[in-house]
């Protein structure tokens, strides 16, 4: 179980590299046939052991029809993509062997994704998602050496960094994962793994460290402890909906636990810090390991991704332990697609989103619907989500496994 959970966490998360800059390069990447686009889609595509494979990164006119893997951009497998404004980050690679160059491409409205601009990193640094300050700042958390370093985007040059390795249990790295700016203040999700990239068994709680971007100082380091619950949201950037604020600006965190794959420790849900305070609320803490998802037999043993579309209500991807496929794990389709109510504390199953695999619990935003990739038994593609009226749609069919999507306005 050790191995199997190391293997897949390093999978799921994609955790890839970054640290010290040394040079910057540039490769063309131009595409032949230049036309307008708004949609940007990636997608993996997976050799046979499911642990390995490439990824493609694309720009199309059109989010319709079927989309191929010709004229995109090759990137590293399991690594995500950022997007803030026009700018659009690639992580590196996690290992001994990859691309360790975090790049930043510039949409500029068509398919053309140019020429990126790229920092040479170290492997094993683990950053996977970014909080942009200002136009010249912004935060990237390191999963793997418990930093945050400090990169101006505009020049994509390192300035600086933030050492949290006092704030760690069991070793010198706390893992941060990702964070959110809220009210001036930002708060960093702080994971707190083993060796085996799952929560300690001595240390079921949750830790958030609250940062000054001002002063780059850490201000306090918070925890849930009552609750049980633990992993504050994965480190990537396609899931930063983990951490979101809601119309009161009451600040709610998606707890991960143990991924769905010990039966003995199910727990996950949420943690609240509500507006104005620097503090958790325990009375707004909610274990759904507890509840039965409406229109099935199953509850959630995790939570892999989710997006908050207000009033209360989140759309999420879900782990299932009935349907963990353990001898072939890392394409185990037992990932439910759902809708959570954080008012009435329900979970109703989003039917017609086939269940997926790991690789594929992209869920985003595309005008008033919500836009879900999957990796079905009989479909993989994009779904759209229509919350007002619950209808389903398969909007794109993939090769290989959709793994993030981006609507450009």
């Amino acid at each position: 179980m050790r191995e199997i959970s190391s293997k897949m966490m390093l999978l799921l998360m994609g955790i890839i590299a970054i640290s010290s800059i040394t040079s910057c390069e540039k490769d063309d990447t131009s595409s032949p046939d230049e036309q307008d686009a708004k949609f940007l889609i990636v997608t993996t595509v997976k050799n046979a052991d499911g642990m390995s494979g490439s990824s493609y990164m694309k720009l199309v006119p059109d989010f319709s029809g079927d989309i191929d893997n010709s004229n995109t951009v090759q990137v590293t497998f399991g690594s995500g993509i950022g997007i803030r404004g026009k700018d659009i980050f690639v992580f590196p690679s996690f290992g001994k062997d990859g691309d360790y160059n975090f790049q930043k491409y510039t949409y500029t409205g068509t398919t053309n994704l140019g020429v990126p601009t790229k920092l040479p990193l170290a492997p094993n640094s683990g950053a996977s998602n970014v909080t942009k300050i200002n136009d010249e700042k912004m935060y990237v958390p390191a999963y793997g050496i418990g930093k945050v370093l400090i990169i101006n985007p505009k020049t994509m040059k390192k300035i600086g960094e933030i050492d949290l390795a006092e704030y760690a249990h069991g070793d010198n790295n706390p893992d941060p994962g990702n964070g959110i700016i809220r009210d001036g203040l930002y708060y960093l999700c702080l994971d707190q793994v083993g060796a085996d990239y799952m929560p300690y068994a001595d240390y079921h709680q949750v830790d958030v460290v609250v940062i000054d971007p001002k002063t780059d100082k850490v201000k306090k380091v918070i925890s849930e402890k009552s609750t049980n619950l633990s992993f504050p949201t994965r480190p990537m950037d396609f899931v930063k909906g983990m951490i979101f604020t809601d119309e009161q600006n009451d600040m709610y965190i998606a707890c991960v636990g143990k991924f769905g794959y010990d039966p003995t420790y199910p727990n996950n849900g949420f943690v609240c810090i509500p507006s104005g305070k620097t503090e958790f609320d325990v009375s707004k803490s909610w274990d759904i390991s507890n509840t039965t998802i409406e229109g099935t037999a199953y509850k959630p043993t995790s939570i892999y991704n989710c997006k908050y579309i207000g009033n209360g209500k989140l759309v999420a991807y879900v782990g299932i332990f009935e349907l963990l496929d353990m001898t072939n794990p890392y394409s185990s389709k037992n990932t439910m697609a759902v809708l959570i109510d954080l008012k009435d504390k329900t979970i109703k199953q989003i039917k017609d989103i086939p269940l997926t695999d790991g690789h594929s619990v992209c869920i985003s935003l595309y005008k008033d619907l919500v836009i879900i990739g999957s990796y079905g038994k009989d479909k993989a593609g994009f779904f759209s989500y229509n919350p007002t009226t619950e209808e389903v749609i398969h909007r794109v069919s993939t090769i290989g496994n959709p793994t993030s999507f981006h609507y450009f306005k």
